[in-house]
C-alpha cells in the first residue's frame, strides 16, 4: 500500500464542471447532504476546499457557514487546509468533498479537523474508490495526469481506518456512481439502481458520515464510607499471640 503522504504535484480542480459529469456528481452529493445536514446542529460549519465551497448545507440549522482553501471564487477565508488558523473545538461540523484526494497530506487534514472540531462534531467526506471503474483509469499512464485520475484515491476502508484511529464514529456510508464518469448514457439511471444493490465497495464514488467521539477525563469521586479504616484496633487479635499468652 501505498503512503497517504506525497510529494508529487497533484493537478486539484476548482470546479465541479472541470470533473467528468461533475455537474450530476455536485447534484448527488448536495443531494445527500440535504438529507444529513438535518442533523448537525452548533453554530459553525467549515467547509475545506474549493468543490465543498460550491456545496450547500442549507438544511442544516447552523447559520454560520465559511468555505475555507487556498484558491477559488467562493471562499470566506484563504488559508491551507492542512494548517487551519481556527481555535481548537470550535467548529461544530466539516465538509470535505474531495478533499481528501486532491491533496498532498490527507492524514494532516483530518488531524487538524479533529482538533477544530467540539465534542460529537460532524464530519462528511466524500472520494473516489480507486477499486472500481474510475479508479481503474490510474492504470493508463495517459489518464494520471486527467481529472479525475490525478486524485489519490483512497478506499473507503483505509479512510475508515484514519477515522477510528482519530476516535471518529462512523454513522453512515454509501456509494455511488458506478460507471468510469467518462460520459453519461441512456442506461445511465438503469445501472445506478442496479449496481447499488452491491453496496459502496465497487462504486465511483463513496460518501460517509462520522461524529467525534471524546472520553471525558474526568475524576471519579471517592465515597465517603471508603475512606474509613476497614479494621478497627480492638477487633481482633493475633493467633500466634493468643496461643503464646496461653
Amino acid at each position: 500500500m501505498k503512503p497517504a503522504k506525497t510529494n508529487r504535484e497533484i493537478i486539484a480542480p476548482e470546479n465541479w464542471s472541470e470533473l467528468p459529469m461533475g455537474d450530476w456528481l455536485a447534484m448527488e452529493i448536495q443531494h445527500k447532504l440535504d438529507e444529513w445536514c438535518q442533523f448537525m446542529f452548533g453554530y459553525h460549519l467549515l467547509k475545506l476546499g474549493p468543490l465543498s465551497s460550491q456545496l450547500s448545507c442549507s438544511t442544516s440549522t447552523i447559520r454560520h457557514q465559511c468555505a475555507l482553501g487556498t484558491e477559488g471564487a467562493s471562499l470566506g477565508m484563504i488559508a491551507d487546509v492542512g494548517e487551519l488558523p481556527i481555535r481548537s473545538g470550535s467548529v461544530d461540523a466539516c465538509l470535505l468533498a474531495h478533499t481528501l484526494d486532491f491533496s498532498n497530506d490527507p492524514h494532516q487534514i483530518l488531524r487538524e479537523v479533529e482538533r477544530v472540531l467540539t465534542p460529537d462534531g460532524w464530519i462528511i467526506i466524500s472520494g473516489f474508490n480507486p477499486y472500481s471503474l474510475v479508479g481503474l483509469g490510474k492504470l493508463l499512464p495517459h489518464l494520471r495526469r486527467r481529472l479525475p485520475w490525478s486524485a489519490q484515491m483512497f478506499s473507503p476502508e483505509r479512510v475508515l481506518d484514519w477515522l477510528h484511529l482519530l476516535g471518529f464514529e462512523v454513522v453512515h456510508l454509501e456509494g455511488f456512481a458506478y460507471s468510469a464518469l467518462s460520459r453519461r448514457s441512456r442506461i445511465h439511471c438503469w445501472r445506478e439502481n442496479t449496481a447499488r444493490r452491491c453496496g459502496y465497495r465497487f462504486a465511483s464514488t463513496y460518501m460517509l458520515a462520522a461524529r467525534k467521539r471524546t472520553l471525558p477525563l474526568t475524576r471519579i469521586r471517592e465515597v465517603a464510607w471508603l475512606k474509613r479504616p476497614v479494621m478497627v484496633g480492638g477487633m481482633a487479635r493475633l493467633k500466634n499471640q493468643t496461643r503464646t499468652q496461653r
